[in-house]
């Protein structure tokens, strides 16, 4: 087993946190739209979703550093498969059977959300982050075989066309989905990538990765604060108001990757803390899976009783707990999800299936 290293998977639980801050604000109903008359602290509000709005773009930029130079694993990828269907159906029959949820309304179309997670994007990003692994193997081989320059030219032949026109024209374009998409993260995947092998040195340095951080922050905050004033002085463009929050945005893209090197070029810690953190980040992924689940995802800010307070103190500090609450809670679930997964595998050992992922990983390899 390779050892981790504990920068990226301080990096990977923060990009959860980060997730899990994106679904507390627009969830937790403390956004209001941006067609909206706002005050100080709904724009204060709207300055901690620019500031988390890097955490799913970073998550594939881990995910393409360490992949890119790995081997594609046929058994891993069904792992996560299992994984999500796990959450996605054994956890409501599960808390159905306890009485937290209520399973007798659902309709045909709900039951088939939560036996086919992939195939209706019960979870979007495990849809598109399923279809990356599939990709990875031509990736990977394409990466190899790159130059420099060769690997610049496609990573920037794949991002630009997603981004540019998107970033300085107020339209909505048909085939932009805001990075919603396999095509968006493998832009991503080829950014890493690219990083992996020969580094970003104007990013190199702590400190200007931090400005350059906090620059896209401030550029996705300012052009909701700009479309929201537009919208309010001219009636015009309602739909094109959160133009900067999208994951495929120039300015998110930046903060993301400005981001992610803030935290690479970190050295790794071989204390206490950091083996406690390499020792938690495998479960991360769980933290999603259950708190962005169909029948949950609007039901714990209920729980935790989520909304917007009365001052800019209360507000951070609700955020702070709450977070850490639903970041334990999946911490916790994922670890008992593993020691079940773990005793399945110990099963499976004594059967075929073992030698017949050898044999697909082999050819696909």
């Amino acid at each position: 087993m390779k050892k981790r290293q504990s920068n990226f998977e301080v990096l990977r639980l923060t990009a959860m946190a980060l997730v899990v801050t994106l679904h507390y604000l627009s969830k937790g109903n403390i956004l209001l739209p941006l067609t909206s008359e706002l005050g100080w602290l709904d724009w204060a509000a709207y300055l901690l979703e620019s500031g988390a709005f890097v955490a799913v773009n970073v998550y594939v930029l881990l995910t393409g550093y360490f992949m890119c130079q790995s081997r594609f694993r046929l058994g891993r990828l069904l792992q996560i498969v299992l994984q999500v269907w796990f959450y996605s159906l054994i956890i409501p029959l599960l808390l159905g059977a306890v009485g937290v949820l209520d399973l007798s309304g659902l309709t045909t179309y709900d039951w088939l959300m939560l036996i086919f997670p992939l195939n209706m994007e019960h979870y979007w990003f495990m849809t598109a982050y399923v279809l990356l692994m599939l990709l990875t193997p031509l990736l990977n081989r394409a990466i190899a075989a790159m130059n420099l320059k060769q690997l610049a030219a496609a990573a920037v032949l794949v991002t630009l066309p997603q981004v540019l026109f998107k970033s300085i024209l107020p339209v909505t374009f048909t085939v932009d989905d805001n990075g919603y998409g396999v095509l968006w993260f493998t832009a991503l995947y080829l950014i890493a990538a690219y990083i992996r092998k020969y580094g970003l040195r104007f990013l190199a340095a702590k400190g200007r990765a931090a400005l350059v951080y906090l620059a896209g922050v401030l550029g996705t905050w300012a052009g909701g604060l700009v479309m929201n004033r537009i919208y309010l002085a001219t009636g015009r463009f309602s739909d094109k108001v959160g133009l900067t929050y999208g994951y495929n945005h120039i300015f998110v893209l930046i903060a993301s990757v400005a981001f992610f090197c803030l935290f690479a070029d970190m050295k790794s810690g071989e204390g206490r803390m950091s083996r406690v953190v390499v020792r938690l980040a495998p479960y991360s992924l769980g933290i999603y899976l259950l708190h962005e689940n169909v029948l949950l995802r609007y039901q714990w800010p209920v729980w935790l009783q989520v909304g917007m307070p009365g001052s800019l103190p209360q507000l951070l500090a609700e955020w702070i707990v709450k977070v850490a609450v639903v970041m334990a809670v999946g911490l916790c679930v994922d670890f008992l999800r593993s020691l079940l997964f773990k005793a399945c595998g110990k099963v499976l050992a004594h059967t075929p299936v073992p030698g017949l992922l050898r044999k697909v990983d082999e050819a696909v390899n």
